[in-house]
Parts: C-alpha cells; sequence; structure tokens
C-alpha cells in the first residue's frame, strides 16, 4: 500500500512539474511598407519564453533583414524577467543590448512596488532636446517586449478594452484599446490608439514609440490565436507575423 501511495505521489510531483515548466520559441518577420509600395521585410525575431511556475523569462533577438531609408537598420539581444499573474506578464528586470545607426545602446530596468526602481541607459539621452517626463508617470509601465508578449494571446487584452502603459527606457506611452470588430472571414481585429506622454524627440520617426494607430488581428474561434500586429506613422507601416517555418 505504502509503495502504491508513494508511486501515485511520484507521478502528481512531475505532473504537476511538466505542467508548470514550459518552454515555447516563436519567431516573428516585420514587414514595412511605404505609400502604395509592396511590403519588405525588414527584421525578424526570434524568442524563447521560459515559464516555471508563475515566473517567466522572455529572451528575444532581433536581426534586420534588408535596410530600408524609412525604417533603422537594429540588431539586438535582450532578456526580460517577470511574474504572470491575472492574464497579465508584467516584468521585474528588463535588459536590451543593441546597435543602431552603428552606435551600441544598452538599457537595463528593474521594476519594485509597481514602478521602476532603477534604470540604466547607455550612451545617455539628451533630456534637453525631448518632451518632459514626470518620474511619476513611470509607474505601472512595462517595456515593450513585456507589451507585445502580453498580445500574444487575446485574453490578456481584456478583450480588446485594456491599457498598456509602456516605458522603454527613453519614451513613455499608453497603448489603449477600446474597440474591437469581427470580420466576416473569422477575425478579430483589436483597435487601439497610442498615446505619447514623454521622452519624445520634436519629430518623432520611430513607429513603434510613435503609431497613428494600432491593430491586432486574432482568429475567432476557440484560440483566438493571434495573427498579426499592424501599426502606421504617416505613410509607414509596419506589420508583425509569425514565421511560418522556425529556423
Amino acid at each position: 500500500m505504502r509503495v502504491i501511495l508513494y508511486l501515485i505521489f511520484i507521478s502528481c510531483f512531475f505532473s504537476s512539474v511538466s505542467l508548470a515548466d514550459t518552454v515555447e520559441e516563436r519567431n516573428f518577420i516585420i514587414e514595412a511598407k511605404l505609400g502604395i509600395l509592396p511590403s519588405i521585410q525588414v527584421m525578424e525575431i526570434k524568442t524563447k519564453l521560459n515559464m516555471k511556475d508563475n515566473n517567466f523569462n522572455y529572451i528575444f533577438n532581433i536581426k534586420s533583414k534588408n535596410i530600408v531609408n524609412f525604417i533603422n537598420e537594429t540588431n539586438g539581444k535582450g532578456i526580460v524577467d517577470g511574474v504572470f499573474t491575472n492574464d497579465n506578464f508584467r516584468p521585474t528586470k528588463y535588459s536590451y543590448s543593441y546597435t543602431r545607426k552603428d552606435k551600441d545602446k544598452f538599457v537595463e530596468i528593474i521594476y519594485a512596488n509597481n514602478g521602476v526602481q532603477s534604470l540604466v541607459v547607455k550612451p545617455d539621452y539628451d533630456k534637453s532636446k525631448l518632451t518632459p517626463l514626470p518620474e511619476t508617470l513611470l509607474d505601472g509601465t512595462i517595456d515593450p517586449p513585456t507589451f507585445f508578449l502580453n498580445l500574444l494571446n487575446y485574453k490578456n487584452t481584456n478583450l480588446c478594452k485594456k491599457t498598456f502603459k509602456i516605458f522603454d527606457g527613453k519614451r513613455r506611452y499608453n497603448v489603449e484599446f477600446s474597440q474591437s470588430e469581427l470580420s466576416e472571414k473569422g477575425l478579430i481585429q483589436c483597435k487601439a490608439m497610442q498615446v505619447k506622454l514623454g521622452g519624445y524627440k520634436q519629430k518623432e520617426k520611430d513607429i513603434f514609440a510613435s503609431s497613428d494607430y494600432i491593430n491586432v488581428i486574432y482568429q475567432d474561434n476557440e484560440t483566438n490565436k493571434f495573427l498579426q500586429y499592424e501599426a502606421r506613422n504617416g505613410s509607414v507601416k509596419i506589420i508583425i507575423k509569425e514565421s511560418k517555418t522556425k529556423k
């Protein structure tokens, strides 16, 4: 009898571990489109999500594919550690090393008590050229990769009714979802506005931090699978899709 109980305990223990500890690798392509010209693949993103109980580790690699003059060439690697609770990924530490315009850059944000505990930016920004950013606006913020990670699950958007507070180490903005549309093709379109709050140049060209509109598309079925992310800044439009093949 003791042997049977022991085997049951061991079976339940390893079953719970296998459910709690998961690894998910997903790759994405960023396409850019200027005006009426055809879209072109400009970046690829390789991601790896490690889950253990309610803790997560998110690793991402960004690599430029084709160089165009309206999207900055960017190559980098980052890591986010955090917790998942109430259908929401929240970071505890975000670090990102990257090269843009032949310059090496680094950002690290450590979070505590629902705010930013420390911030490291190398090289630092000339804040005199940016719109004011009070420290109080950093409360409750998440980093851009964690924002994207949340978008991969339709439920994490609170059914297209959620506001995400985002800080990338320089710019602070909200992405406010307030509308969803069902199409005849069986798609859910989550529409959002991007509200710039501080840390911006007078003429901000970075479409990822300054979009005229955002639209996230999911399948309208039991899985609500993420299909693509769309954003526009003036005549430039970007589309993020999951790669069909993994490398």
